[in-house]
């Protein structure tokens, strides 16, 4: 508890200055306001469209439930995640260094998330904490069967191996209804932990055993949630939405390619630790098996990263966990002077955390922001006639209180051409649906170069803009504009 309390205060201060701001992050906005409909009685995919699992929904939810200010109440409950998560990663360091060590390590993780626009809620900080108990599990595993395997017929080297592994996979299971990206790992995990079995001189029937229980138990929460919308009649929405557009989404390389370049660069601090760690002394770098674990962990986590090919900053939150463990012998200190990098690692960590936070909440625009665009907006909608934001912040849906003119509600669904063939619909047609209801009040972007932009779309709104439409005013979320137009 100790260990916690410590990094829930260092996670909480970093963060303070942000703590509160509704607008911080787009797809947390989604997320807090997909959890508010879950209490108005919205069936996730069916009424309300995403692409991520039931489970992160569900978190929102459980933050809306809370008494007062829900944005406050999931970036509180994300500190805790991450602190939480830190706590494992320093238990699970101490395979490879001493309390300080250990310790850097958990502080490493709370400071690189913040430089990987992991600062509040984003969905990595939720999936990372069940995703470092599995992997605890699994290095412990290995750990232990590093002793001389056992004859076959005689007791394994480690009894607990059999419970140790359906914990992991269980645990992998609920991860991968936060978010499926973890598959991956998830898969590696699996594996690791049959060669663990093997190496502790199971027979090869309790190996396949073993093997398809642990692939029951990571597989048990989505199969339930899919039997549920099946049915339902609705399993083909639910395919369609968990695995369907994910594999459908365009992609801009160039950009996407760029964003990968930020991520490199941002991680060379420990490249240079894991270089220095490995010729470390191994009677200073602790188990060697906990170490080949951890490089392993490392490749799926990087393979996890890259296979999307999206490559936002956020999807390397996976990645800090085996490397913060991995640079723990060089944080440690104790073994050769390592002082310089120990002190770079947390600069450069500290700049890049805190400036990526600060530049985020700048131009996303703060509660005061949202608050000012939400009082000019509500004299133009009522029950009958929501607003539509085209593009913008799907925050302003809860703050003017109005109904959801489509189940596809996050901005970018509509309004991006990198979902055109994703969302299972023809997005044509459903924006022609939206605006010959009539919606109070259109928000759409009014730069020259709106991102992305789906101009088979985009044509619809401007055409009804264009008909039916008044120009109010421009409004203002943080370094960005967005013209206002109202029913005629």
């Amino acid at each position: 508890m100790r260990a916690f309390a410590v990094f829930f205060l260092v996670a909480l201060v970093l963060r303070a200055p942000w703590l509160g701001d509704p607008l911080f992050h787009a797809d947390e906005q989604f997320y807090l306001l997909m959890g508010d409909q879950l209490w108005h009685g919205v069936l996730p995919y069916v009424d309300l469209w995403d692409r991520k699992p039931l489970g992160l929904f569900l978190i929102y939810a459980a933050a809306r439930a809370l008494p007062g200010n829900g944005v406050l109440a999931y970036q509180i409950m994300a500190i805790a995640a991450a602190a939480a998560t830190a706590v494992v990663i320093a238990r699970c360091a101490r395979h490879l260094a001493g309390p300080r060590g250990a310790m850097l390590s958990g502080m490493a993780y709370l400071i690189y998330l913040m430089a990987f626009n992991c600062g509040m809620g984003q969905a990595p900080v939720f999936y990372n904490l069940p995703m470092m108990l599995a992997g605890l599990m699994v290095i412990d595993a290995m750990a232990s069967a590093c002793a001389p395997a056992p004859q076959p017929g005689q007791a394994p080297a480690d009894p607990a191996l059999w419970r140790r592994g359906c914990l992991a996979m269980a645990l992998v299971g609920i991860a991968l209804q936060i978010k499926t990206s973890v598959v991956i790992e998830g898969m590696g995990f699996g594996l690791m932990l049959l060669w663990t079995a093997w190496r502790a001189g199971w027979r090869w029937p309790r190996i396949a055993a073993a093997g398809l229980a642990w692939i029951g138990l990571a597989l048990l929460p989505t199969v339930i949630i899919f039997a549920a919308y099946a049915a339902d009649g609705q399993g083909q929405t639910f395919f369609t939405a968990n695995f369907l557009s994910v594999l459908n989404r365009g992609q801009d390389w160039a950009e996407a390619s760029f964003r990968l370049f930020k991520v490199a660069m941002a991680l060379i601090p420990f490249y240079l630790a894991l270089a220095l760690g490995s010729r470390i002394d191994p009677q200073c770098s602790g188990s060697a098996a906990a170490r080949r674990g951890l490089c392993l962990w490392l490749g799926l986590s990087v393979a996890g990263f890259l296979a999307p090919g999206t490559w936002y900053d956020h999807y390397v939150a996976p990645v800090l966990l085996p490397l913060a463990i991995l640079a723990a012998p060089v944080l440690d200190g104790t073994c050769r002077p390592t002082g310089f990098l120990r002190r770079a690692l947390f600069v450069v960590g500290l700049c890049a955390g805190l400036g990526a936070t600060a530049v985020q909440a700048h131009k996303f625009g703060t509660t005061n922001d949202l608050d000012r665009a939400a009082s000019i907006i509500r004299p133009h909608i009522d029950a009958g006639h929501c607003l539509y934001v085209y593009e913008g912040d799907s925050a302003l849906y809860s703050a003017t209180g109005s109904c959801l003119p489509t189940r596809f509600a996050f901005p970018a669904h509509l309004s991006t051409r990198f979902e055109e063939d994703a969302l299972g619909i023809d997005t044509r047609t459903e924006v022609q649906r939206i605006m010959a209801a009539r919606p109070g009040a259109v928000v759409i972007d009014e730069s020259p170069r709106p991102y992305a932009p789906n101009l088979r779309t985009r044509a619809v709104v401007l055409d009804a803009l264009a008909r039916n439409y008044r120009r109010v005013t421009t409004l203002k979320l943080g370094t960005r504009s967005f013209g206002l137009f109202a029913a005629r």
